[in-house]
């Protein structure tokens, strides 16, 4: 066998050939266009990976070759580990061949056929750097680590691009060309320079991580060897390997649980645009009202204070309103989902929800977010003869609400059915209908209390619902995509890319589901690691948007997908566009279609332009207000720092009572009014 050193620089050339080599799947197509610092991202996440795939795949040739050696009498040791990475890639490629690996195959074949491919692929590069070890010398004598170095990154880029070519030729026979093929947005050369530092950094962090693996796995090894008492050969290096994951998952799932926990905290501020609790009776926090204003979140603070007033409706729509109501059960107003659900019910009587026409429980985000421009939307087109209520589950960012997830569907489904009763002791002519609506994770938890069939939705007595952007995890989701009829029998669940096309769903469907071809949401996916999505079938089977040339790559689809899910949601104040995450632009008609909400053609157009004016204002607002506070109380901490008292200061005849106060009112005018009825 090679000496431990000559092994170790082995595994190092093919972890660079393999990276190089796993580059080019990270210039694919994904399902939106990517800047210049995703793709960095992308390549250095992906290269680092591939770096430790590379590795590891070493680690069995090492295995396999102590095995030849020892039939084989301890022949060439270059030799020998040649033969080794020659059959466990035969192996590889062989296992990849014969395990399948389609979106219906079960996960630990799937398994199987990436961990083959993966485990193939880093062999045969360990086999390719041994060859041009041995031309190298045959060529020009001794192969130096420099020169060694050069010939791994050179091998594994002339195989990337091989298969950005082949990519390219799959491409123009599907007829993906041209602006379709966009996979970058424009960039300039600053941003070029600020994403490959990026690009590196992250590259260098995870191969900081690996290195950090590696010497774990290389002292579990020795140790596992001393104690068996193999002096004279080491057990293999997949024990360690084994070892160091065992170590550090744990460790990974402790930094992330305190990394919720400072989240939770911080999303439980009171911000500067909304600091004093509503003087509206018809909101949660105002002066009817049986919810402190500290308990509702920064969401629910929003939430509330943004609340439409009966003339800004009429305004808008032409015709007489009314104030609607808003109510928020905020995460930390009660300690069960229960006893928020019972708190719900009773807010909602408090607030005079049942004198409504509808009341729509709204299932949030997990920051406890709803869309404002839905509240809104609602609110004009029933002339603010509507109720809202939004019962909080978590208090954290969705990605990290995935657990709790299961505490809003029972809270959802309390809620509604407590509605539901209330609603059954009026008199029949007085009764308001029970809408349900959920964006994102919302849209998990309002469907996923008909997780085991439709006929929940009209058990718990609703009359209809929204669901904007349905994710992948939704178990009624899933069920209902692999067999419709089944968990769907009266067909009352539809689906649609945008929402003027709701029109023509059947006449059945009362539940509808808005879910963009090029949302990351609803397509992202933990399995894709491994396993070929299901919108990655063959070219002619995929989704409009979905590019057709792209083929499933283990983990480089994952990464390209985990970046798609960052880009799906980002937007601008009052700019509503059909893209990714974003369903602002479906909202208005989304609504009325579904609802069965009227509303002529003028007044839609109104409402569409007052909900983007209000999205720009509020935003403006909440900036103002925050660079308002953080210049108050820098300029507060200097005159501390100078032991001067502020309100005994005059500037230009005026007192700094504001400043001390941090009083911003003054700051705005447009928005006066809805301030002031909400707050």
């Amino acid at each position: 066998m090679a000496p431990r050193s000559g092994r170790r620089y082995l595994a190092l050339r093919t972890g660079v050939t393999a990276a190089a080599a796993v580059t080019s799947n990270t210039f694919a197509r994904g399902l939106l266009p990517r800047t210049t610092t995703d793709q960095a991202m992308a390549t250095g996440v992906t290269a680092a990976i591939g770096l430790g795939v590379g590795t590891l795949a070493v680690s069995a040739v090492e295995a396999t070759a102590e095995v030849v050696a020892t039939s084989r009498g301890r022949g060439d040791p270059e030799n020998t580990t040649l033969i080794a990475a020659a059959i466990v890639a035969g192996a590889g490629f062989a296992g990849a061949r014969l395990l399948p690996n389609t979106a219906t195959t079960p996960l630990p074949v799937a398994t199987g056929n990436s961990v083959a491919r993966l485990l193939g692929g880093g062999a045969a590069a360990a086999a390719l750097v041994i060859v041009s070890d041995k031309a190298t010398r045959a060529l020009v004598g001794p192969v130096s680590p420099a020169i060694g170095m050069a010939t791994a990154a050179a091998i594994g880029g002339t195989i990337s691009a091989i298969r950005v070519n082949a990519r390219d030729r799959r491409a123009l026979a599907v007829g993906e060309t041209g602006d379709r093929r966009q996979i970058q947005r424009p960039t300039t050369a600053a941003g070029m320079a600020r994403s490959a530092a990026l690009g590196g950094s992250v590259g260098a962090g995870l191969m900081a991580l690996a290195g950090v693996e590696y010497a774990l796995a290389e002292g579990s090894t020795a140790l596992v060897s001393r104690i068996l008492g193999r002096s004279d050969h080491k057990v293999t290096p997949l024990v360690g390997h084994s070892i160091a994951a065992t170590l550090m998952v744990p460790a990974g799932l402790t930094a992330l649980d305190r990394l919720r926990r400072r989240i939770q905290h911080a999303d439980d501020v009171v911000e500067a645009a909304y600091p004093d609790a509503p003087t509206s009776r018809s909101v949660t926090a105002g002066p009817a009202s049986l919810i402190a204003f500290d308990d509702i979140g920064k969401e629910g603070r929003r939430f509330v204070l943004m609340t439409l007033v009966a003339d800004e409706i009429a305004e808008v729509m032409g015709e007489p309103a009314v104030d609607p109501i808003r109510a928020v059960v905020g995460f930390e107003s009660a300690r069960t989902p229960q006893t928020r659900a019972d708190l719900a019910l009773a807010e909602l009587d408090v607030l005079g929800a049942y004198e409504k026409s509808v009341i729509v429980v709204a299932a949030p985000t997990g920051v406890g977010y709803v869309n404002y421009s839905f509240a809104e939307a609602l609110e004009y087109l029933t002339r603010g003869d509507c109720a809202i209520v939004v019962p909080q589950y978590a208090l954290v960012p969705s990605a990290l609400a995935l657990n709790q997830t299961d505490a809003g569907v029972r809270m959802q489904s309390l809620i509604l059915a407590g509605i539901r009763d209330r609603i059954a002791a009026m008199p029949e002519g007085s009764r308001p209908r029970l809408l349900q609506f959920g964006e994102s994770l919302g849209a998990q938890v309002a469907l996923d209390v008909a997780a085991d069939g439709t006929n929940r939705f009209n058990d718990l007595g609703l009359d209809r619902g929204l669901y904007l952007g349905t994710p992948f995890r939704t178990e009624l989701w899933d069920r209902w995509l692999d067999n419709p009829s089944a968990i769907d029998p009266a067909r009352i669940l539809g689906k649609v890319a945008q929402a003027d096309a709701i029109p023509s769903l059947p006449a059945s469907v009362r539940h509808v589901q808005v879910i963009h071809h090029d949302d990351p949401i609803n397509k992202f996916s933990y399995d894709a690691v491994v396993r070929t999505p299901w919108w990655m079938g063959p070219p002619e089977t995929r989704p409009p948007k979905v590019p057709r040339e792209t083929s499933f790559r283990p983990v480089a689809t994952f990464v390209i997908t985990l970046v798609d899910l960052k880009n799906g949601m980002n937007s601008k104040p009052g700019e509503f566009v059909r893209l990714g995450h974003d369903y602002r632009i479906e909202l208005c008609d989304a609504i009325r279609h579904t609802y069965q909400l009227p509303a002529s053609p003028h007044q839609v157009e109104r409402i569409e332009k007052a909900l983007r004016e209000r999205e720009r204002e509020w935003a403006t607002r909440r900036m103002v207000a925050d660079k308002f506070a953080s210049a108050r109380a820098s300029v507060l901490g200097q005159l501390q720092k100078w032991g001067v008292d502020p309100t005994s200061i005059e500037l230009d005849g005026e007192s700094t009572s504001t400043l001390v106060r941090g009083d911003i009112s003054g700051l705005f005018t447009k928005l006066g009014s809805s301030g002031s009825s909400g707050g």
